[in-house]
């Protein structure tokens, strides 16, 4: 399992590097804000990211649930603005058996921010394991902050019936209706790379899926690896 998790990676990075140079319809690059001046621009990226998102609709799949993905692309990417002080983002779109939604920037990682916020983690898995369970590095600590993962896993596996991927630093974890597996990549990644994995159909209530509920773990055996 975590060859495949690298070997999708390295497939996206190669793909953002040929398409740098020149427009491609399912790869599209989120403008950068400097970090520092969220607060006052906040307004400003949530504009932003209502047309960014209605962008991405334009090259789902036409029965595709719009709104819930939708959703699923907000929550993941207003978290990205929050904590990662990226230079680069990406959002790639592939449409094959499955509904592939990968997001990638170049920012400082999940177990940085933690490590930047003074939060105590035991591993770099671990630490996105914590993120997924709602600790944030928000100083703010509103309360709706700190779920976006939460929200985002639970309605692409339960809703979606799909699965999550999360790499950042040297921590991987896939997410599936059953848990969390935790894998520790020697290699390692700048910055975090999530893969949604979705079955195309429709979720009847997404609102079921949003309220709060810790996501256990899965253990790592033979079988699961393979």
């Amino acid at each position: 399992m975590e060859n495949r998790i690298l070997d999708e990676f390295k497939k996206l990075k190669e793909k953002i590097n040929d398409t740098e140079q020149e427009n491609s319809r399912n790869i599209k690059k989120l403008r950068y804000y400097e970090f520092n001046e969220f607060n006052i621009v906040s307004e400003k990226i949530e504009e932003y990211l209502s047309e960014f998102t209605d962008e991405i609709a334009n090259i789902l799949p036409k029965n595709a649930d719009i709104q819930s993905i939708n959703f699923l692309l907000y929550e993941t990417l207003i978290n990205i603005y929050k904590h990662s002080k990226f230079k680069n983002a990406f959002v790639k779109i592939d449409n094959h058996d499955t509904l592939n939604i990968i997001i990638y920037d170049d920012g400082i990682g999940i177990p940085e921010s933690f490590k930047e916020a003074q939060l105590e983690y035991n591993g770099d898995s671990e630490s996105i394991f914590e993120a997924v369970n709602g600790k944030t590095t928000d100083k703010e600590k509103y309360n709706l902050h700190g779920r976006g993962l939460n929200s985002t896993a639970r309605i692409t596996t339960l809703g979606f019936g799909g699965e999550m991927i999360i790499m950042s630093g040297k921590g991987a974890c896939l997410i599936t209706k059953r848990g969390m597996r935790l894998y520790e990549n020697e290699e390692g990644i700048n910055g975090t790379y999530i893969l949604l994995q979705i079955n195309n159909k429709k979720i009847d209530n997404i609102y079921g899926y949003l309220k709060y509920k810790p996501i256990s773990k899965e253990e790592n055996n033979e079988s699961n690896n393979n």
